[in-house]
């Protein structure tokens, strides 16, 4: 990414937290209680950027595994997935070693690779 695209990328992700933090606590409280998390989660994954996340497809590719069936069979678990991918400390870690064809190395520290290993069993099950 261009020095142009991360100053846009962090002022957007800055005003977009500037008006979460400015809604009232009652609104706050709703959004949250809309998308499943707490204002405080809310706030800090906002604060993590429109990138967040993205990386989670890429994993989950590279593991035989398709993120938009998994999100039509166990929706939760995708949804799950994705709010410890965009909160995770590793990203740009992950980003690099995904860029290199290493996604066995992301599963040594990546906060998501119990679930995708179960997902990966389950499907080898289903396809014997």
């Amino acid at each position: 990414m261009d020095l142009r695209a991360t100053i846009t990328n962090w002022l957007s992700s800055r005003r977009a937290t500037q008006e979460l933090t400015s809604l009232g606590a009652d609104e706050l409280a709703a959004l949250g209680r809309d998308v499943g998390l707490c204002p405080d989660r809310l706030i800090h994954l906002t604060a993590r950027g429109a990138r967040a996340g993205e990386e989670l497809p890429r994993l989950l590719h590279a593991g035989g595994l398709v993120p938009a069936w998994l999100e039509l069979t166990r929706p939760a678990v995708m949804r799950d997935m994705s709010v410890t991918c965009s909160g995770c400390l590793a990203a740009r870690r992950c980003r690099s070693d995904l860029d290199r064809g290493w996604a066995h190395a992301v599963q040594r520290y990546c906060p998501n690779a119990g679930t995708i290993s179960a997902l990966e069993a389950e499907r080898r099950r289903a396809v014997r």
